[in-house]
């Protein structure tokens, strides 16, 4: 199978790649992320994707695989009136409960842009998943003994869908793979519009 150029640095990224058994290389891309404050969530995402599949292609080496892969998620919450409120990865615990305090009980907007640019053709396709979760009301020893896990540190919104707050997840609308951070079906059918050729799938195994 044809190797992608994954233009993130992430282990949840890598782990959905890798059980999708698509062979694949990775580089950390160098981007301004603040550059694209001044859009909405749902934008920004898409955006930054792009951005950082184009700054990985722009540095590949001629023997690189054709195709970059670049994706960005963001937690939101809703607003009344304005723009959703980004939740960022928190820089200490302090932050990580004020974050858990306010999604606990509430709906919240995770949003995934992904990009794939065909170094050949130079051409670039955008798709973006959107999904809505809710936290079931947590109690002071509930949120604390969360934040023991230290599963908060390094990412967006204090959690991990797959990790420790799934307990206290009552409802998820849209794409599991998304709010990891790579949606698969996205993902399935940006690669097929660029003729990638998936490997065949064989009865019974």
């Amino acid at each position: 199978m044809e190797a992608i150029l994954l233009a993130s640095s992430s282990w949840r990224r890598k782990e959905i790649l890798e059980s999708l058994d698509i062979p694949f290389e990775t580089v950390d891309p160098d981007v301004d992320e603040a550059a694209r404050d001044s859009l909405p969530p749902a934008e920004r995402v898409v955006a930054l994707a792009a951005d950082k599949a184009e700054a990985v292609a722009a540095q590949a080496a001629d023997g690189a695989p054709r195709l970059v892969l670049g994706a960005d998620t963001l937690v939101c919450l809703p607003r009344t009136g304005e723009n959703e409120l980004v939740m960022g990865k928190p820089e200490s615990r302090h932050e990580a409960r004020a974050m858990i305090e306010a999604l606990a009980g509430r709906d919240h907007s995770v949003h995934t842009g992904i990009a794939l640019l065909d170094r050949a053709s130079g051409k670039i396709r955008k798709l973006r998943s959107d999904s809505l979760v809710r936290f079931a009301p947590m109690v002071a020893e509930e949120i604390e003994r969360y934040l023991d896990t230290e599963e908060w540190q390094g990412v967006a919104g204090a959690y991990r869908i797959q990790g420790a707050a799934a307990q206290f997840i009552t409802r998820i609308e849209g794409s599991w793979s998304g709010i990891v951070g790579l949606p698969l079906r996205e993902l399935y059918v940006i690669l097929s519009e660029a003729g990638y050729r998936f490997r065949p799938v064989v009865a019974g195994k």
